[in-house]
């Protein structure tokens, strides 16, 4: 599997989204699984997805299940206050990315950003999140865990 570790963490598209009413952040983990998020004021859905890249500078990702549902309210990541659907789904895509430095808003400071040719979700720039990553950030993490084990 190959794996661009460059990629690995938590992004945001939350610094480069001011003023607009959605926003869309993506996981990868090491292991090449991860998660893509988008959500409004009100409604959140996510793609677990798994992840590679078939050459330099492209990144593949596989979307696994989607989840929809409701924004969950108050501080903090993104979170499920009801979930309306599990969607068990298999979709490939290709998308070209440079990493590096930009600014969000005139006058802040740069920051590490994911670029996209064209929008994953609903972005096309990603900011580098501090701290570590974990599979347990997902929002969807209990929410399928707890869906597959009640699977007969």
């Amino acid at each position: 599997m190959n794996l661009d570790g460059s990629l690995v963490g938590h992004w945001s598209s939350l610094p480069f989204s001011y003023g607009v009413m959605e926003a869309s952040e993506l996981g990868l983990l090491g292991d090449g699984r991860g998660w893509s998020t988008w959500f409004t004021f009100d409604a959140l859905c996510v793609t677990r997805l798994v992840w590679r890249c078939p050459e330099p500078g492209v990144v593949e990702l596989r979307a696994q299940w989607m989840v929809e549902g409701t924004l969950a309210d108050g501080p903090g990541p993104p979170a499920f206050s009801l979930v309306e659907s599990i969607t068990q789904v298999d979709d490939v895509t290709r998308h070209p990315f440079v990493i590096g430095p930009a600014t969000p808003l005139p006058g802040a400071d740069a920051v590490t950003a994911l670029n996209f040719d064209e929008p994953v979700e609903f972005c096309s720039r990603y900011a580098r999140m501090p701290g570590l990553i974990r599979p347990e950030d997902d929002p969807s993490h209990h929410v399928l865990d707890t869906a597959r084990k009640a699977q007969p």
